[in-house]
């Protein structure tokens, strides 16, 4: 869409941070951490976790993390959140990613990809669609340049703009809610499966 803010670009730009931290710091943030450390898995890939708890605990990490960027989206620090949340998401992953080829060569993406499916089929749509949501609520509530009123007035004609926000962020909460579900009840399995072949 037109002049959409670059959260793409953002994220790869973390990314990369987060390899290049890792890597040239990974005497400090791996060796001396214990991150992804071998017998850390190995208790892991032993351990049955109760998944009732586990999604309780999951949901609140996550839906604080939506609703501090949702209700930051309404204030004149929306942008600046969207953006820090954008670099933030690829560092993250960029860091976990450089962690685990650091320590265990190419079987480290492997070991990425079992921590984060199947929830991050669901996580990542979501977690873009809040980043976009979060923008044009912040350009509608204080419309800069040509984002302005006017602009989602006539998007949004079909129903009230305020009906519209309220409408996608629900849409939005469902996909991170059944992310959650995801990562209490289908991931673990999916881990310790993984964890038993290293």
């Amino acid at each position: 869409m037109r002049g959409r803010f670059p959260f793409g670009y953002i994220f790869l730009v973390g990314l990369l941070a987060g390899i290049l931290v890792m890597n040239f710091g990974k005497n400090i943030l791996l060796d001396g951490t214990g991150l992804l450390e071998e017998e850390t898995l190995r208790q892991m890939s032993s351990t049955v976790s109760d998944s009732s708890v586990l999604f309780v605990f999951v949901l609140r990490e996550r839906m604080i993390e939506f609703a501090v960027l949702a209700l930051a989206a309404t204030t004149y620090l929306g942008l600046a959140a969207c953006v820090g949340a954008a670099g933030w998401y690829g560092f993250s992953v960029g860091a976990f990613l450089a962690a685990g080829v650091l320590r265990y060569g190419l079987r480290g993406i492997l070991l990425a990809l079992a921590g984060t499916l199947p929830q991050y089929l669901l996580y990542g749509p979501a977690l873009y669609g809040l980043l976009l949501w979060c923008e044009k609520t912040f350009r509608m509530i204080y419309g800069k340049g040509h984002y302005g009123k006017g602009y989602y007035q006539e998007s949004d004609s079909k129903i009230p703009a305020f009906s519209g926000r309220v409408l996608s962020l629900l849409i939005l909460f469902a996909l991170m809610l059944a992310g959650c579900a995801l990562e209490s009840f289908v991931n673990p399995a999916i881990l310790r499966g993984f964890l038993r072949t290293l």
